[in-house]
């Protein structure tokens, strides 16, 4: 059973920023990448005519690095190369190069739920907020991964449990996870917005 009581007063075992605060922050950094963040009409964001010119220069920054990836993600992606581009097939899959980072304690948690909300429920997850932060059930609760996940057959030993696929099969199924549907992009946070924010993060 889900309590009734505000999220205010729904306290989370972490003491550092209010949740105000990473809200106006998630908010900015949603800003930041193109995304719409979210505005509390009774406690609407003062500095947002301020801080617009700079997420501005901000963006047209990240336009100008859209092909550099972070260091750990060129890592990834580098790796996908060695191991996909002997194998000729389809085009190398990309890594998305605008995420939303989480880079503080306690932004999981804000993002998995709207502000002024105690749940969330879309077509595959229910959350719900509680003491310790937020509970997420999955629609589908599969205990155990024997069989689901596809491991390319690339030199690496494939653990029997899993499916083993030729590397340009594994190129494709790639592709199409880096490719979901808008839907599957959409935050939580801002579901109760007009223009909810979808992207990786």
């Amino acid at each position: 059973m889900v309590s009734s009581t505000p999220p205010s007063a729904l306290t989370a075992p972490y003491t550092g920023e209010s949740d105000a605060q990473l809200i106006a922050y998630l908010s900015l950094k949603l800003r930041e990448i193109g995304q719409p963040g979210v505005t509390d009409a009774a406690t609407a964001d003062s500095l947002a005519p301020l801080v617009d010119h700079f997420l501005a220069l901000s963006r047209e920054k990240d336009r100008a690095l859209t092909r550099h990836l972070s260091p750990v993600d060129q890592r990834i992606q580098n790796f996908l190369y060695d191991i996909l581009e002997s194998h000729g097939g389809p085009a190398i899959p990309r890594l998305p190069v605008s995420t939303l980072v989480l880079d503080r304690p306690g932004l999981a948690r804000v993002l998995s739920l709207p502000p002024s909300a105690d749940k969330h429920q879309s077509d595959i997850l229910a959350s719900h907020r509680v003491r310790q932060g937020v509970l997420h059930n999955p629609k589908s609760d599969r205990r155990t991964t024997q069989g689901i996940f596809h491991v390319t057959e690339a030199g690496i030993p494939v653990p029997d449990d899993k499916k083993a696929v030729p590397p340009a099969v594994f190129a494709r199924l790639l592709a199409h996870a880096l490719n979901p549907p808008a839907d599957l992009l959409r935050l939580p946070f801002g579901a109760s917005a007009p223009t909810p924010a979808e992207c990786f993060v």
